[in-house]
């Protein structure tokens, strides 16, 4: 909770700082125990730091003409962020699948705070001016109220990131469920992040990594249709089931009567039988055969073992032999 700024404060926190660079704001807030905090505001992006260093990173880091780039790309008519200027802040785009075999898309406007989807902009419109729900008309073609034809979920202009960035939240089934994979794509570069953390890291340092790439299909070529397209021949595969979810494969359990069981080792040769259910197969073992043959395995290894030439070493130390003193031999010779 913020409370006002007393009278009493001194006037060098009042009054911004000397490197601080024309045109920037300064914000001084104080806490609930009155202690005056100062915030710098950039004029062209509205980013927020406490700390000079902060500042001055940002700076060296060239950000301000990083946003002025993504805004002058943003304006072009064939960006989405630019065909969708009209979609209130705080919406999403729908991208669903559709379609007798599956094969179209539909979009649509949805408000997550209120639970609102809506099928065109003049729906959406028409909800903001007078708070009118209308119901999305796909003649039975699109089913709305299941996940599993999820495609996407599109957001422009997502937070900490300069204007005309597009967040796409791609939906794949998978054996345990629903996936959902975060991607950001930069309209400048047409680079693709998985996090945000890694798109601010491209801005600060402009070092491209292993980890970004170029999609074929942009996402603004993917969904520029207006209600409903054909289904792009690369989201098919959102839809099947295919998806690795593991890195290494599962393996099936032996089916049963067909296991195998280690029946004789002779000179390191191992040969094997089949288990069956009935005891009368041609495959099965008597428990007396099993039994000797299991003598017989260890009386060749008795025999291989006896046979080798290899001494063994004995284990611990060997044992201490008293040893003479010359001395007493000396002296018991005087004796005699």
């Amino acid at each position: 909770m913020e409370a006002k700024v007393p009278e009493d404060v001194e006037e060098n926190v009042l009054q911004p700082p000397d490197w601080l660079p024309n045109g920037w704001v300064m914000e001084v807030k104080c806490g609930e125990d009155g202690t005056p905090y100062q915030y710098f505001v950039s004029p062209t992006s509205g980013s927020k730091f406490r700390m000079k260093a902060e500042v001055l990173n940002y700076l060296f880091a060239e950000m301000d003409e990083h946003w002025i780039q993504s805004k002058e790309k943003a304006a072009c008519s064939s960006m989405l962020p630019k065909a969708h200027g009209w979609l209130p802040k705080g919406w999403l785009v729908e991208i669903r699948a559709g379609g007798e075999n599956m094969d179209k898309m539909f979009k649509f406007y949805v408000q997550p705070a209120m639970g609102v989807r809506l099928f065109s902009k003049e729906d959406v419109l028409l909800y903001v001016k007078e708070m009118k729900i209308t119901e999305c008309d796909t003649d039975g073609q699109c089913d709305t109220n299941s996940r599993d034809n999820i495609l996407a979920l599109v957001e422009f202009n997502p937070s900490a990131l300069p204007q005309g960035w597009v967040k796409e939240i791609v939906y794949r089934k998978t054996k345990q469920g629903m996936r959902k994979d975060p991607y950001f794509t930069d309209p400048v570069s047409q680079y693709v992040f998985r996090t945000r953390r890694a798109a601010l890291r491209f801005l600060e340092t402009r070092k491209v990594t292993k980890h970004q790439f170029i999609q074929k299909t942009s996402v603004h070529d993917l969904y520029s249709f207006e209600k409903s397209a054909d289904l792009h021949e690369c989201l098919h595969k959102r839809l099947t089931n295919n998806w690795k979810d593991a890195k290494t494969p599962t393996r099936l359990p032996k089916p049963r009567g067909s296991t195998q069981r280690e029946k004789a080792n002779f000179n390191g040769r191992t040969s094997y039988c089949k288990d069956t259910d009935s005891d009368t197969s041609t495959g099965s073992i008597a428990p007396n055969e099993l039994q000797n043959i299991k003598n017989k395995s260890m009386e060749a290894e008795r025999e291989q073992s006896s046979s080798a030439k290899t001494i063994k070493r004995p284990r611990g130390r060997p044992p201490k032999v008293a040893k003479e003193n010359s001395w007493n031999t000396k002296k018991a010779r005087t004796k005699r």
